[in-house]
């Protein structure tokens, strides 16, 4: 009976120390797939880091970091460059009743102004007094194309008033030492206005500018508006109509009363923004 009931004890404890066997193994399976998901997971995150370091040397402003991995939805949005815009253009233009003209410096605007005076008690001060009133200055030619567009508009004028001639101030005063006499066609006057530059703009009539000692401290320029059909009336002079052709200058006193008696001037000023 005792020895029965020894081997039954040595059965139990084998089948126990079997069990344990079993249940350590299992363990050790457990513990080594635990291990083996962690190898795989560290490993992805690893590859992760490794790349998002790569990336991120090439530019840092738009990289991804490990802890911001896309697949967590954890993104980053990336900055976007603009395109740098074109510059805008910025066009200058003429207030309305104003001539544009394109000049070196820009656009330049200049209008034919028109005092009413058909008496000739209207001085070139006048003249530039009236300018100012409107922000502008009395103001010369810069070229021929300037010089004919204001006399055509002019004689337009001229014409609406039943005149056949008439006188414009024009922006310029004489250099020192050339009033009387005159220093030759381009160097007896020079441009008043600030703008405008060289000779281009200068046509003389027959025999100007002359070497007549004029009245006043300085010798000033006026352009003659004179229609094709000129025929001299009362306070008109013959000698007029061969002498110029309309736009011609003519170096001629700055104080009133001047001749023609029907007179205006022009004021210029740069383009504003339109």
């Amino acid at each position: 009976m005792k020895r029965s009931f020894s081997v039954l004890l040595v059965l139990c404890l084998a089948t126990i120390v079997t069990s344990n066997k079993k249940g350590k193994d299992e363990v050790k399976k457990i513990v080594k797939v635990i291990e083996f998901d962690d190898d795989v997971v560290e490993g992805r995150s690893s590859i992760g880091r490794r790349g998002n370091e790569k990336f991120s040397s090439s530019s840092s402003s738009s990289s991804w970091s490990s802890e911001e991995d896309p697949r967590r939805g954890n993104r980053r949005p990336f900055s976007r460059r603009r395109r740098p815009q074109k510059p805008v253009e910025v066009r200058k233009a003429c207030d309305d009743g104003w001539l544009e003209f394109k000049r070196p410096n820009g656009i330049w605007c200049i209008l034919v102004g028109n005092p009413g005076i058909t008496n000739g008690w209207f001085s070139q001060q006048d003249a530039q007094n009236a300018c100012i009133g409107m922000g502008a200055v009395l103001t010369g030619f810069q070229n021929s194309n300037e010089r004919m567009k204001v006399a055509e508009e002019a004689l337009k004028l001229t014409t609406a008033l039943g005149r056949t001639v008439a006188g414009l101030w024009v922006g310029a005063t004489n250099l020192p030492g050339c009033r009387s006499p005159s220093c030759g066609p381009y160097n007896t006057f020079q441009w008043t206005d600030g703008d405008t530059t060289g000779f281009e703009g200068i046509k003389w009539g027959v025999g100007e500018p002359d070497n007549n000692n004029w009245p006043g401290a300085t010798a000033c320029i006026q352009q003659f508006i004179i229609s094709p059909n000129f025929v001299a009336g009362p306070e008109d002079f013959a000698g007029w109509k061969p002498t110029f052709v309309n736009g011609d200058l003519d170096k001629y006193q700055c104080n009133s009363q001047v001749y023609p008696r029907t007179r205006f001037y022009i004021c210029g000023k740069r383009g504003v923004r339109k």
